[in-house]
C-alpha cells in the first residue's frame, strides 16, 4: 500500500498519545487481514493500511459503490481485492478523511483515475486509483447519474432533472460544455457510430456525434428507457421500465450505426427489470429482476426462469474472468451483501459490505 496513506494514518494515531507517551492497550484493538497490535497500533502487513489494516491495494478489483440512504449523507464506496478476496468498506472516507456525499449512483475508471458520480450532491469525486486519494471534485452539475467517457479529452455525465447532458474533460476535469435534450436522462454507451444515451423522460434513444458534440439522431423503442450495453457485434440492447406498470417493459436491440431497432421483446407487466449488462465475452446478457436473468443475444425471447434466484439488487460480470457478481440492498436501511458466482453460476463467496450497494465497476 503507498506510504502515504499509511503516514496520514500514523499521524492520525499519534495526536492520541498521552502526555506521559505510555503504551496503550491493544484490549480493543482488532487488527485485520494478518494485522498486529503493538502499544495498541495495528501494524499491517504489505498490501494493507488504516487504523485496522482494513484497506487494501487498489489495483486488482471490483469497487461497490453504494447509495446510501437519501439524504443522510452516507453513501460510500467498497473495494473487493480479487489477489485475496477481501472487502474493504467505506474506502474514500477513510482514506481522504472526508464523507464521499449523498446517493453514489456510479462510478467508473480511465486512465489510472476513478469518477464516482454522486448524484444528490450534484457532484463527481475523482481519485487516483493506486491509493483512492482525492484527485479534484467536478462540481455545479444538477442530479448527475452515469458517466461514459470517449476518450482522454472528452467525456459526458447523464442528469435526472437538468435537461441536459454535460461534456467535461476527464484530464482536467473542466466543464466545457452541455448538450440539450428532454429531461432525464439514464445510462450512455460508447461505439464507433456515436454515443447512445437512454432518454428516459422523452422516451427516446439518442445517438450523439462525439466529434461535434451535437444530438444527431434518436428512436422510440418504449416508454422509460433506462439502461444500455452494447454486445459483441456492436449492436446497443435497450432496457426499458415501461413507466413502471403503464406499459410491459421491453428489451430491444438498435443498431447504432442507423438507429434502426431490430428487435424488440416484451416483459409482462409484473416485471421490474433493471441493471442490463453483458458478460465478459458480451455474447449474453445478464439483468436484475428479483433474481438474476441470463439470455444469449442470438435469443428470439425472453427467459422466465431466472439463471441465479438469489435476491439481486444490482448485478455485473467482470470482463477479466468472468465472475458474476450480485448486489443485495436487503432492507435498504442497513448494510448490504456482495454474492460472487462463476459464469455457470456457482457460488463462490459472500461479503458483507455498505448500504445499498449498486454499480459494481472493475479495475482496468
Amino acid at each position: 500500500m503507498k506510504k502515504v496513506i499509511q503516514s496520514l494514518f500514523v499521524a492520525g494515531a499519534m495526536l492520541t498519545f498521552n502526555a506521559c507517551n505510555q503504551p496503550k492497550s491493544c484490549d480493543d484493538v482488532n487488527c485485520l487481514n494478518g494485522g498486529v497490535c503493538v502499544d495498541g497500533d495495528c501494524e499491517c502487513p504489505e498490501g494493507f493500511s488504516g487504523p485496522n489494516c482494513q484497506i487494501s491495494s487498489f489495483e486488482n478489483g471490483v469497487f461497490i459503490a453504494h447509495e446510501g440512504n437519501f439524504q443522510s449523507g452516507n453513501a460510500s464506496v467498497s473495494f473487493i481485492n480479487k489477489n485475496n478476496t477481501t472487502v474493504a468498506n467505506g474506502v474514500f472516507a477513510a482514506v481522504n478523511g472526508i464523507p464521499l456525499g449523498d446517493v453514489a449512483q456510479s462510478m467508473v475508471v480511465h486512465g489510472g483515475m476513478g469518477y464516482v458520480v454522486v448524484n444528490n450532491s450534484g457532484k463527481i469525486e475523482v481519485v487516483n486509483l493506486a491509493d483512492m486519494t482525492s484527485a479534484g471534485t467536478i462540481t455545479g452539475l444538477s442530479s448527475p447519474r452515469y458517466i461514459v467517457v470517449v476518450d482522454n479529452a472528452t467525456a459526458y455525465v447523464s442528469d435526472l432533472f437538468s435537461g441536459v447532458i454535460s461534456i467535461f474533460n476527464p484530464q482536467t476535469l473542466a466543464v466545457s460544455g452541455t448538450i440539450a435534450v428532454s429531461g432525464q436522462v439514464e445510462e450512455m454507451v460508447s461505439t464507433t457510430s456515436g454515443v447512445i444515451a437512454a432518454g428516459t423522460a422523452a422516451n427516446m434513444v439518442y445517438k450523439i456525434d462525439a466529434t461535434t458534440n451535437a444530438l444527431v439522431d434518436s428512436v422510440s423503442v418504449g416508454i422509460g428507457p433506462a439502461n444500455l450495453a452494447k454486445d459483441a457485434n456492436g449492436k446497443v440492447w435497450v432496457l426499458t421500465n415501461g413507466g413502471w406498470g403503464t406499459e410491459e417493459p421491453k428489451l430491444a436491440r438498435i443498431n447504432p450505426a442507423d438507429m434502426t431497432v431490430e428487435l424488440t421483446m416484451d416483459f409482462t407487466l409484473s416485471n421490474y427489470p433493471s441493471s442490463l449488462k453483458t458478460n465478459a465475452a458480451s455474447n449474453s446478457l445478464y439483468w436484475a429482476d428479483g433474481g438474476v436473468f441470463k439470455m444469449d443475444i442470438t435469443a428470439s425471447s425472453i427467459p422466465t426462469t431466472a439463471f441465479l434466484s438469489t435476491a439481486a439488487y444490482k448485478v455485473n460480470a467482470d470482463p477479466a474472468d468472468d465472475m458474476i457478481y450480485v448486489s443485495d440492498a436487503g432492507d435498504f436501511n442497513s448494510n448490504g451483501k456482495v454474492y460472487r458466482y462463476t459464469s455457470a453460476g456457482t457460488p463462490v463467496d459472500t461479503f458483507t459490505v455498505g448500504v445499498i450497494p449498486g454499480e459494481f465497476t472493475f479495475t482496468e
